[in-house]
């Protein structure tokens, strides 16, 4: 009855104000604090227990408070466009987040925590300092969107096969020089960016990611593809520019699906053109 009472008084669930909401903590749902030039969050802010929406970038935030994580019921975090340096070592409390947004910062890692994020479905961390991702990211079992791009990435954790509802990956503009060899374990894996990276060979445990549609692979070292990419029968789009290949394994004829070969800047000769064409004649081919 509380509870009723306390939404009945509350013209909004909404709030646009750190004091407003401060002020009738058991009734705000959603603060938006987007672009309020704001330097740090109060402890305070822990006390909004009932808040499921919190849009706090575009401001000048370098630490958060640890009182953060006792908001269990968030299901969205925006921390995007601040100039954050870490993130609380409890952030794992927050089992109910679907959401975590925090690119355009200047993390250097995730706590291990993250790993207990058991309902996290969707992680952007593009253009951050990461040179690595715990192992503990393995346990998120619901992630299925995940970007970590333009960062300084060196190795992926080997945990990473763990995450079997994943679909979407992008992981470009590293420094990464290989991939784990368990790769072939995300079956749902529908779209894989790994483009500007180190990488001179892929897993042949990829032809395993049964789903793959979209694969950009541009700005690499590969010489060649495994043979295992004929077993990606859902395949649809395969981008590899700018690498050193002189030719396209012969396993691509399986995949009627593929519509879309870009392999430009590679190193291909006349003769192994004209079997990639012959091979796959619906599909468009940009060689040059």
């Amino acid at each position: 009855m509380q509870g009723n009472t306390c939404l009945a008084q509350c013209p909004s669930k909404i709030s646009f104000s750190l004091v407003n909401s401060l002020a009738q903590p058991g009734c705000i749902t959603e603060l938006n604090l987007r672009g309020q030039n704001l330097e740090l969050l109060p402890p305070s802010v822990g006390q909004l227990r009932r808040l499921r929406l919190l849009f706090a970038h575009e401001n000048h935030l370098r630490h958060l408070p640890e009182d953060l994580t006792k908001l269990d019921s968030l299901r969205v975090l925006f921390l995007n466009k601040n100039g954050l340096l870490d993130l609380p070592p409890t952030i794992g409390n927050l089992h109910r987040l679907r959401q975590l947004q925090i690119e355009q910062n200047m993390l250097t890692e995730l706590p291990p925590s993250i790993g207990t994020l058991d309902s996290l479905h969707y992680l952007l961390g593009a253009y951050n300092n990461f040179t690595s991702l715990p192992e503990q990211l393995g346990r998120l079992a619901q992630l299925e969107y995940c970007d970590i791009s333009h960062n300084q990435l060196l190795y992926l954790p080997t945990s990473i096969s763990a995450l079997r509802e994943l679909r979407y990956v992008y992981l470009n503009d590293n420094k990464l020089q290989s991939l784990p060899a368990q790769l072939g374990a995300l079956s749902k894996l529908q779209e894989l960016n790994v483009s500007n990276n180190q990488l001179e060979q892929l897993p042949a445990s990829i032809g395993d990611c049964a789903d793959l549609k979209v694969l950009i692979l541009s700005g690499n070292q590969l010489k060649s593809l495994p043979k295992s990419i004929g077993k990606l029968t859902n395949l649809e789009m395969l981008i590899a520019n700018e690498n050193q290949l002189t030719a396209l394994p012969r396993s691509i004829a399986k995949l009627k699906k593929l519509k879309t070969i870009i392999v430009k800047q590679n190193a291909f000769t006349p003769e192994a053109r004209r079997q990639a064409e012959a091979a796959l004649p619906d599909t468009k081919f940009y060689f040059q």
